[in-house]
């Protein structure tokens, strides 16, 4: 006699992103980090009919359902019905990836109930989320799936940064602002159709920016006053990337010149950009500040 199983329940974490945002998307490496303070739960069972908590949600998760069997090659009759309950901690816009962790769910559940190969689970996954924003990078997926500090980049993909027993002195900070991606997506590339001479320079400096963390990162765990100073430049050749491309009003960097002033080593945005949070490094030897805000 076999067991019937018919609830199913998966909990995944927001993320952050040191460095890497957006020339991301033009084949440079990023480093990405689970960010377990802000969770997504998803909860599935058995019923008659489709049902969706919260239902005003209903027509877009049944979409991104459908979207993943189409995707599996499967009939609508392969995922019929049952009840699906969202609760999500992770605020939108705030660039800590959201949609990437309701698509990471959602694709999951699918896989389960039609009993499809577990590995397609981060390519559905970022099939899902271009749904959000135009073509995904897959970045944001494959951090929240592993649930480990990663590199990633399209070439080469995804490596789990190996020997992190301590992370630095980093805190987030809710700038009170939201920012869209896909605007923030072409804010950016606006920019590089009016600096083509530029255009691949800021790429490159944003790729510098991760090369230099992730040394700082490793030299950390055996000298921590030289590896913050490797990641405190990264971060602010990253963070200057996001002001030359316009991604930083007025009202963010006098919140930066705040977090420096109370002595932060360096201050980035995390995410597209506009708004969300800022990761602020301090000094090892300091305890952190609460949220300014």
């Amino acid at each position: 006699m076999s067991t019937k199983v018919s609830e199913f329940s998966i909990e995944v974490p927001a993320k952050w992103v040191l460095t890497g945002e957006h020339s991301v998307l033009r084949g440079r490496s990023a480093l990405a980090f689970p960010f377990s303070r802000y969770t997504l739960k998803l909860s599935y069972r058995d019923q008659a009919g489709f049902s969706i908590t919260p239902n005003p949600f209903q027509s877009q998760i049944l979409k991104l359902v459908e979207r993943s069997l189409r995707f599996l090659k499967l009939p609508e009759s392969a995922f019929p019905s049952g009840e699906i309950e969202i609760t999500s901690g992770i605020p939108i816009g705030a660039g800590l990836g959201s949609s990437a962790a309701l698509c990471a769910a959602i694709a999951r559940v699918v896989i389960w109930k039609t009993r499809s190969d577990l590995s397609l689970w981060v390519p559905l996954a970022t099939h899902l989320e271009d749904v959000f924003h135009g073509k995904s990078s897959g970045m944001d997926v494959n951090v929240i799936v592993r649930g480990a500090p990663v590199v990633f980049s399209i070439p080469e993909g995804v490596r789990p940064i190996e020997g992190l027993r301590n992370l630095p002195n980093f805190e987030w900070y809710d700038s009170g602002v939201r920012g869209n991606t896909r605007d923030c997506i072409e804010r950016v590339l606006h920019w590089q159709r009016q600096n083509p001479h530029l255009k691949d320079s800021y790429d490159d400096r944003m790729h510098e920016a991760g090369v230099a963390a992730s040394v700082g990162l490793l030299e950390f765990q055996s000298n921590p006053k030289a590896g913050e100073q490797k990641i405190k430049s990264a971060m602010e050749l990253a963070q200057s990337c996001f002001e030359q491309w316009g991604l930083v009003t007025p009202e963010l960097l006098t919140q930066k010149f705040d977090l420096l002033n109370q002595g932060a080593l360096a201050v980035k945005l995390t995410g597209a950009g506009l708004g969300g949070f800022w990761v602020a490094l301090w000094p090892s030897s300091r305890d952190r500040l609460d949220n300014p805000q």
